[in-house]
């Protein structure tokens, strides 16, 4: 890869941290996982970014390779453990030493339950995204995200009010 093409992808990696950092904090349960999946999704973009073909803008590019990447690792992860609880797990807030309201912890916790397809839509639609962009991203058609969007946001206002409840 030349000089060029690297300092570009230096570029691209400090201008999107933001957005590297959201996806890896939503699918990683402690700090030392957010940093193995960030390091994970850099590689990842390293490897792919000789092969962008700039048909799709950069974001769209880096969120489709990010979140496969991420799926993947929760996959493997699934593979490994059978069962676990999630009251169970080793949970690191990011949020919360960023000083975030409670409503604001209840839903990143509500999406943190959802399985990878789900998180990755719903991630997105926050993001901005359009049904149309988030379906080219994911793979899947229109129709799908849209009737899945649907069912996430019926599962994720169960999921809010169960959690209100826990913590009374």
């Amino acid at each position: 890869m030349s000089l060029e093409m690297k300092n570009r992808f230096i570029a691209l990696i400090k201008g999107n941290q933001g957005l590297i950092n959201s996806l890896c904090r939503l699918y990683s349960n402690s700090e030392e996982e957010l940093k193995d999946y960030r390091q994970d999704v850099i590689l990842s973009l390293w490897q792919a970014f000789p092969n962008f073909r700039e048909e799709s803008k950069i974001s769209t590019w880096m969120y489709r390779v990010a979140l496969n990447t991420l799926i993947s690792n929760q996959r493997k992860i699934n593979n490994r453990i059978v069962t676990e609880s999630y009251s169970n797990t080793t949970e690191y807030n990011h949020y919360q030493a960023a000083g975030s309201d409670d409503e604001l912890l209840v839903l990143q916790q509500a999406i943190g339950l959802l399985i990878p397809m789900d998180k990755a839509v719903v991630i997105l639609h926050l993001e901005g995204y359009v049904h149309k962009e988030i379906a080219d991203i994911l793979s899947q058609s229109e129709t799908n995200i849209s009737t899945r969007l649907n069912r996430i946001k019926k599962q994720l206002g169960k999921t809010i009010k169960s959690l209100h409840h826990e913590s009374k």
